[in-house]
Formats: C-alpha cells, structure tokens, sequence
C-alpha cells in the first residue's frame, strides 16, 4: 500500500517553454543544420506519459495540458498553460507528491481549477516515446542553443463511457530553446522547410492522439435518446470534480469549501442511491459507503460551525436581563473546540489512504464504470420509474414521522429530510436532459430540504444546548439562559412544521409524472 506523504504537499516551479515542432516520415534523415548549429551526440531515453482532463475534455479545450510522466530528465507532474507570444508555461510537481499516480497534486488541480473550474480529473491518454535527443550549440562559442528531440511515439487514447480507445503511432521532432534566441529557433524552422520537413499539424502530442474526441465531446447535447447510465455518469462527473477541485481548499479550511466538498459527497451517493440498479450492487454499495464515510467526517467540522454561528446569534438577540452568567464565553470556547475538533477529523480524513483509495476508485468510476447490462432504454423510460420509487420513500418515511412523537419523531423527520435530498439531487441529476421540468422539480424538493433542515438544526442545537448546561452547571454557574435558548428552538421546530408539510405536499404534487410531456 502507497504510503501517504506528510506535511504540506508541495507547490508547482515554473519554467518556460519555447519550442516547434516538426512532422517526419518514420525512416526520414535530419536535415543538415551546418552554420546554423553544431548537432551533439544523440542520448536515447523511454518516456512514459498518462494525460489527465474530465471526460468531456475540458482541459484539452482550454489548451492546457497536464500529465503524469515518468523517463528522462524531467519525470515529474507537468502542467502547460496556454502559450503566449508562442511560449507556454509549464509547471511541475514531485512524481511522490501523490501516492496514487491516479490521483492529480492538489496544487495542480487548483491551477487548473483556475482557469476552467472544478472538473472531474480523469486518465484520458498514455503516450510512450522513444526520445533521440541532441544538442544543438553554437558552432563559434560551443554554447548550447536548444535541445532537439526526435521522438517515436506510441498513443493510446483509453476508452470512455460511450467514446472507443483508440492507438496510433507518429514521429515528430521537438526543437526547444534554452539559450537560443528566437532567431535562432526561425533559422532552424526555416532550414527544416527546405527539407520538406513541415511543421507537425497538432500543436501538442496529447491532440493528436485525442483526434477528434473533444471536438465532439463539446458538440454531443444529452437526449432522451442517451443511455440513462450516460446521463447518470456525466452528473456523477460534475460532483467529482467539485470533489476533487475542493480538495486543497477543504485542507486549508478556506471559507465554505468544507460545505461544497459535504454536499458533493451527499449529492454523489444520492445519485448512487437513486440510479444504483445502472451498476452492479457491491461496487454502488461499497462506494455509497466510502463516500458516506468521507461526507460524515466533513460533517462534524460544517455542523460544528454552523451551530456555532446560530447559537452565538440567538444569544445576541435574547434581552440582557436573561443572559446570566459567563454564556458567551462558555459558549465560544465550547463550540470553537468542537469545531477545531471537526478540523482536525477532516486534516487526518484527508492524510489517510483510505481516502486516496476513494479519489481512485471515483476516477476509475468516470473510465470504466461498473455498469449492468440493460436494454437500451430510454432515460424517459427508467428515470421516472426510478424517480417515483425514491419518492415513495420520501413519503414512506414522512407517514412514519406523523405517527411518531418527541425524540423519535425528531428523528423520524431527519430520514424525511434526507431521502429528499436524495430525490432533489437525482432531478438535478436529470436537468440535462429534461431542462426547466426537472429543474423545476429540483427547487420543488430544495424547498422541501431546506425547511425540514431548519427543523434538524434546532433539534441538533437543542442536544448542544443541554451538553452546555450541563458543563456550566458542574462548573457552578447558573443554567438559565441556556434554558431560554432551549425553549426559542422549541419554538422553531412548532413554527416550521406546517411548512414543512406544505413544501412536501406542493414537491410531491409536481412530481416527474409532469415531465413525460416534455420529453
């Protein structure tokens, strides 16, 4: 097993880059560079490249290229940027900077993140060159101008859901500057074109071996002609990326990246949860589970601030006269230790290989996922029926909680609350193809979550609140006020009930059967 490194993961060192590329025929001579140039003696190295970008090729489209290589004098994680002015910048990374070669530094996803947002990062290539490369120097002072490359390459673009692998085999040569000027690298260019030897037509080895993939990735619409589990995975995609382009900002604590990275998680398994016969039952099963894990350890850290901040503010708001006693102070240092609690949970979540093995197995879902083998239905033909029986559940757990009381009907409305959520993220889930319906449908049942979590999160401060009293009265100071902020979360849980019903009445009402017309 990969050990996980310690300490802070290290950040990318720049380079520029100055380079052109030719096209050659195997077998075909280099061209005589006499005046131009001194050719030095050839070194052969093996280099082995894996390309990442999301499955719809965003990367690719934003012309930035990043890469896992290993042979030659430069084996480490590259990311090149866009060029300018025909140079492109190009960071690295430590190849041990990860202990998954599956799984991007998080630097370089957040520069990436940068430029084309959070997208799920995933295997789309593996190029292995056989490299020739040459000097070239000053023919007066012997200083070296550029490195020549003269590079065989073998490719393979890996297959992707809905999308063939595919190998093809090139030569290319890469002449790139190191104290050369760019007069310097024309000569060369020019004394190539009189060769017949033409510049090559793909500005970088990673599009020629992509061909034309990306290109109709961005053309390809979603219908209700795709297979569901298409549409399922492209969704599942998009929560993976979030995922993944949060993570060094969920390790920094920066603001309200512990919530995405919880909602993502959640939005995930309710995607599994929903379309789980799409793909074989132990694969879902372990996952949902994997996921649940990671979404639960973020969840103490984003619950403990979150009452943190309400309960500091209900306090603010009660009379002077009922706040007695150090309540604020106890109340801060508290609340503050459960969050930094929370904290540290999620820093050890994220050093822990359990978690790396997560990150892989969510890349190897979006490659080569798990799927059953099924008819080629329609996604009007499944997803409604799967939709309805989510549903049901909803309303199952809902007539549960009326016939309950106290405790166990708190409890009882939190499994409401959370088998909406599983029914709003599938509608969203589902907005590609079906538009303004299913989004519609998915604010519906946003309502619905949204008042039964006001619902949960006065009966979670309500548990708090009694564990602070109990602190304050072993301590010897008075309990009172703690009493009469129990009593306004009393008071939350009467008020929103009602709206809590009505919300799932109106979602329930206006359910996916309202769809079909629109397909």
């Amino acid at each position: 097993m990969s050990e996980v490194p310690t300490g802070p993961a290290p950040g990318p060192r720049a380079q520029a880059e100055t380079e052109r590329k030719f096209a050659l025929l195997p077998g075909a001579q280099l061209p005589d560079l006499a005046g131009i140039a001194i050719i030095g003696d050839p070194e052969v190295q093996e280099l082995d490249a894996t390309y990442f970008d999301s499955p719809s090729y965003e990367l690719n489209r934003a012309r930035i290229t990043l890469r896992r290589r290993t042979g030659g004098s430069d084996a480490a994680w590259h990311v090149k940027l866009p060029p300018v002015e025909g140079t492109r910048t190009e960071l690295h990374v430590p190849l041990d900077a990860t202990p998954d070669p599956l799984v991007v530094p998080r630097s370089l996803r957040t520069v990436v993140g940068e430029r084309v947002g959070a997208v799920a990062l995933v295997p789309v290539a593996r190029l292995r060159t056989v490299r020739t490369v040459r000097q070239l120097s000053d023919p007066q002072t012997g200083t070296p101008l550029a490195e020549l490359a003269d590079d065989e390459v073998t490719a393979t673009r890996f297959p992707l859901p809905g999308r063939q692998g595919t190998e093809t085999t090139w030569r290319e040569i890469e002449v790139e500057l190191h104290e050369g000027s760019r007069s310097f690298l024309d000569a060369v260019t020019e004394r190539f074109q009189w060769a017949g030897i033409v510049p090559a037509s793909s500005p970088a080895k990673i599009n020629q071996a992509l061909g034309d993939a990306p290109a109709r990735a961005a053309a390809h619409v979603p219908s209700s002609d795709d297979l569901l589990s298409q549409t399922v995975l492209a969704a599942l995609a998009t929560h993976v990326g979030v995922l993944q382009g949060r993570e060094e900002a969920v390790a920094a604590d920066a603001p309200d990246a512990v919530h995405k990275a919880r909602v993502a998680a959640r939005r995930l398994r309710s995607i599994l949860r929903v379309f789980r016969d799409l793909f074989e039952a132990e694969a879902v099963g372990s996952l949902r589970e994997e996921l649940q894990w990671y979404a639960t350890e973020l969840g103490h850290a984003r619950d403990a601030e979150v009452q943190k901040v309400k309960l500091l503010d209900r306090l603010d708001a009660l009379p002077p006269e009922s706040v007695i006693g150090p309540v604020r102070a106890r109340m801060e240092t508290e609340l503050e230790r459960t969050h930094q609690e929370g904290l540290a949970g999620v820093a050890a979540c994220l050093a822990d290989a359990r978690y790396t093995r997560l990150m892989v197995t969510l890349s190897r879902w979006l490659t080569d996922p798990p799927l059953v083998a099924v008819a080629d239905a329609r996604v009007s033909e499944r997803a409604i029926a799967l939709l309805d029986k989510a549903i049901k559940r909803v309303r199952k757990a809902h007539d549960a909680a009326e016939q309950s009381e106290g405790q166990e009907r708190l409890e009882a409305l939190h499994e409401v609350r959370k088998k909406s959520k599983v029914v709003r993220y599938a509608c969203e889930a589902l907005i590609a193809v079906y538009g303004e319906p299913a989004a519609s449908s998915a604010r519906d049942w946003e309502a619905v979550t949204e008042v039964f979590g006001e619902m949960n999160d006065a009966a979670v401060a309500r548990q708090r609140l009694l564990r602070l009293a109990d602190a304050a009265a072993a301590a010897g100071e008075p309990t009172f006020t703690y009493g009469v902020l129990y009593g306004t979360q009393m008071g939350d849980l009467d008020r929103d009930l009602p709206a809590a019903r009505a919300a799932l009445r109106r979602a329930v009402r206006r359910g996916p059967d309202s769809w079909a017309d629109t397909d």
